[in-house]
């Protein structure tokens, strides 16, 4: 593994705490990536928020609260731990074929409202730049 952003790291390493299998994480954390422009947006600086979640309306979640229109987390083990719970609630299996299947997966739950191919494109790059696979 060669990871980029030592953000990239942190949160591979939670995900793994969360219980999610390796190479599931590297997908999310990928898809994290891209979500906040390579850990650099104010959302994920400022609000601990690696994936872009907005506050959930009907699902358990470890945010603190709502702030430009996204959640708030006390930090990023917070957000991942919400990650978990997100991705129970919506009954993800624990293996993803590849990263095309995944971010698919993601789009039926309205994860995302973007273009399926730009995202899945912005996964996968991703992917191979922080994993090389």
């Amino acid at each position: 593994m060669s990871i980029i952003s030592k953000y990239g790291t942190e949160l591979y390493f939670l995900l793994i705490e969360q219980g999610f299998l390796p190479d599931t994480a590297k997908m999310i954390v990928a898809q994290a990536a891209h979500e906040t422009g390579n850990f650099s947006s104010p959302i994920f600086l400022y609000q601990n928020n690696p994936f872009g979640m907005k506050l959930p309306e009907t699902r358990r979640t470890t945010a603190l609260r709502e702030e430009r229109g996204h959640a708030v987390f006390e930090s990023i083990a917070s957000a991942a731990e919400d990650y978990r719970l997100y991705y129970l609630a919506r009954k993800y299996p624990i293996y993803w074929k590849d990263t095309d299947t995944f971010v698919e997966a993601l789009k039926r739950n309205a994860y995302f409202e973007g273009d399926l191919e730009v995202y899945k494109k912005a996964v996968r790059t991703f992917h191979k730049m922080y994993f090389n696979e």
